[in-house]
């Protein structure tokens, strides 16, 4: 809309609403009207001496905001042509700018001056929006939202797409932005992991301030539910309740979480407010967090496992074995790519030489069983062949070497020499090998 008004002959002045400066006063209307400072001079002294004191560029008394705003409609109107005004992420105004402006936009009438802003819903201000003829935007449909997401990043996986379809419910901004915070658009296994999603600097500054203003406890409470991921509302109530209760009446109150007693489910007001709370906290919060969710989880081997991986400061081998484990659960029950997921936390969680190599392999082979994609393979059997592979490893490398080999370049005969020399050499009480158990 500001480019087409703009192609008509509109006089065009931008500010945008800034957390960091909403403590300076009248820092964004000295964002709009910095185009324009070299103009006061036509405005008569009074009313150019109260518009240089409020945008620092005089000296005197402070203002009254009715002065103030009555300079700035004076200022509009000697351009000589059409204004539009164009406000975006308005909660974030400072005080004194809001004031003003908002002044500014109930004496508009008779002026060619327009004024378009935005701001998201609930998000509170101090503008007084009722100046304004509100329009709503509503979500991008499903179809719409999938479109923009396959025109934009072909290469994108379906499994990643339908995650981050679920993320972003329908906002173009998260459509847009959340593929950049994964590393690879191709991997199916990045719609497996139970973390919310990484967030952009953008999305970052869109859905983290009302997450800032909520009291420690508070935060804390969030941060164990976004990173529980499965919204069980009994777990984070009686967190709550060992903790002396409250923070989730709080959470309640701000708005940004929902509590369904009858389902028993605890759901952030949109799923980009989860990524915030975990995107606002430390690496030492997240382990803490954890560590705790792991030790009430202790008889859900899926979620205790996952969670001791992501609360380990380094290798450990007694914490990988369990993530094996839990990948042939998942692999038995038909969750490939949960088994996928699992086998490369517990390979990066294997001290070399211990099993990091073959749990590599495998990870390999079941990706390529489970997306028919071979791509990925050749990286993951190179970091399996440098990771220091011991006695264990070998036949589950091979195998997975093997595999790559028939179905990439069709070498059969490389391929069987591959595997009859790791049979060979495995001792006769090896134990439970995934390559083995899928073949």
């Amino acid at each position: 809309m500001a480019g087409g008004a703009s192609g008509r002959g509109f006089r065009v002045l931008r500010a945008v609403g800034s957390q960091f400066e909403a403590d300076i006063s009248y820092a964004a209307l000295h964002q709009l009207l910095h185009p324009c400072l070299g103009e006061t001079s036509r405005l008569r002294p009074l009313l150019a001496g109260a518009l240089n004191v409020a945008l620092g560029l005089g000296e005197g008394a402070p203002p009254e905001p009715l002065l103030v705003a009555t300079a700035v409609l004076a200022l509009l109107a000697t351009t000589g042509e059409p204004v539009l005004l164009v406000i975006d992420d308005l909660p974030w105004l400072d005080r004194a700018s809001a004031i003003v402006l908002g002044m500014v936009a109930r004496r508009l009438s008779g002026l060619p001056v327009g004024l378009l802003a935005a701001c998201r819903t609930g998000e509170p201000g101090f503008f007084d929006v009722g100046a304004l003829t509100a329009l709503y935007v509503d979500p991008l449909t499903e179809d719409a939202a999938a479109h923009l997401l396959t025109s934009r990043y072909p290469a994108m996986t379906p499994r990643v797409r339908r995650r981050l379809l679920t993320a972003a419910r329908g906002n173009p901004l998260a459509l847009l932005e959340l593929p950049v915070s994964l590393a690879d658009l191709g991997d199916s296994t990045a719609a497996a992991a139970p973390a919310p999603l990484p967030l952009t600097h953008r999305l970052h500054h869109a859905f983290a301030s009302r997450v800032r203003a909520l009291p420690p406890p508070v935060v804390e409470l969030l941060l164990l539910a976004a990173l529980d991921g499965t919204g069980d509302l009994g777990l984070i109530r009686a967190i709550d309740a060992d903790r002396g209760g409250g923070s989730l009446h709080a959470a309640e109150q701000s708005g940004l979480v929902r509590a369904d007693e009858p389902a028993g489910q605890l759901t952030f007001r949109h799923p980009l407010i989860e990524s915030a709370v975990v995107d606002l906290s430390t690496s030492e919060q997240r382990r803490r967090a954890h560590a705790e969710l792991a030790a009430r989880l202790a008889c859900l081997p899926e979620r205790h496992a996952w969670h001791l991986a992501e609360a380990a400061e380094g290798p450990d081998e007694k914490v990988a074995a369990l993530l094996k484990e839990v990948a042939l659960a998942a692999l038995r029950r038909g969750d490939s790519v949960g088994a996928v997921a699992h086998l490369l936390r517990a390979a990066r969680l294997s001290p070399p030489g211990r099993g990091r190599s073959g749990r590599l392999a495998e990870a390999a082979y079941l990706g390529s069983i489970v997306t028919g994609d071979l791509r990925d393979a050749p990286r993951l059997l190179e970091q399996a062949r440098t990771a220091g592979p011991g006695p264990e490893d070998v036949l589950p490398v091979a195998g997975a070497r093997a595999f790559h080999l028939l179905h990439g370049d069709g070498d059969v005969d490389t391929a069987h020499r591959l595997l009859v020399t790791a049979l060979g050499d495995q001792p006769h009480d090896a134990g439970d090998i995934v390559v083995i158990e899928v073949l």
